[in-house]
C-alpha cells in the first residue's frame, strides 16, 4: 500500500480538480501565477518576468569596449549571439561595479535588443501574492535610485521589498540605449 501513496494522492489530487470544474471552479497552485525570476543588484532586491529573460549565464571572457560609458561592460558571446553587457549597480547609479566573474547575467529575450544584464546573484524562480503588493511604492522607491523610473511595482515578503523591474521600459529608455 506504502508504493502506491504518491498515486492515491495524484489520483485524489485530480478527483478533486475534476469536482471543481463540475462546479464551474478551478484548482489552482502557486504555478498559476506569474513566474518571475529574481536577483539581487547591490544589495538590493529585484525581479522581473521570466519570459523577459532568455537565459541565466555566467560573465566568462567579457570583451570590453572602450569609450563606452562605465555601466557598459562590454559584450559577451553565447552560442553564437553577441550580448552587450550592462552592469546595473552602475546603471542604477549605486556606484559600485559588479565583479563581473562573480556575477550573473540576465541574457534577455527581446532578440533586436540582444542585451545582458550584469547582477550580483540569482535568487531563482519567485511567485508574489496580491496579498503582499506594496501599496506607497513611491515611498520606498528610493532604494532602487536609478531603476526607479523602471519600477512599476513591488511586493514586501518577510520583511523584504521586491522590485519589478520593467525590462521592455528598460530597453526602450533612451539613456539605456546612448552607451558612449
Amino acid at each position: 500500500m506504502a508504493g502506491n501513496a504518491p498515486f492515491e494522492l495524484l489520483s485524489s489530487m485530480r478527483d478533486a480538480a475534476v469536482e471543481l470544474a463540475a462546479q464551474g471552479l478551478t484548482y489552482s497552485t502557486q504555478s498559476a501565477g506569474v513566474k518571475n525570476i529574481a536577483y539581487i543588484v547591490n544589495g538590493v532586491n529585484f525581479y522581473c518576468d521570466a519570459r523577459d529573460v532568455k537565459e541565466v549565464s555566467t560573465c566568462d571572457s567579457l570583451m570590453v569596449i572602450p569609450q563606452t560609458k562605465d555601466w557598459m561592460r562590454g559584450l559577451i558571446n553565447s552560442k553564437g549571439v553577441l550580448y552587450s553587457v550592462t552592469d546595473l549597480s552602475i546603471f542604477a547609479g549605486f556606484g559600485r561595479a559588479i565583479q563581473a566573474n562573480k556575477g550573473h547575467l540576465l541574457l534577455l529575450s527581446d532578440s533586436g535588443a540582444q542585451s545582458s544584464l550584469l547582477v550580483n546573484r540569482v535568487i531563482g524562480f519567485r511567485y508574489f501574492e496580491d496579498a503582499n503588493k506594496i501599496e506607497d511604492l513611491e515611498s520606498s522607491l528610493e532604494a532602487v535610485d536609478g531603476l526607479a523610473p523602471f519600477v512599476e511595482e513591488g511586493y514586501s515578503v518577510e520583511g523584504q521589498n521586491w522590485y519589478r523591474l520593467d525590462v521592455e521600459k528598460l530597453l526602450a529608455a533612451e539613456q539605456f540605449r546612448e552607451v558612449q
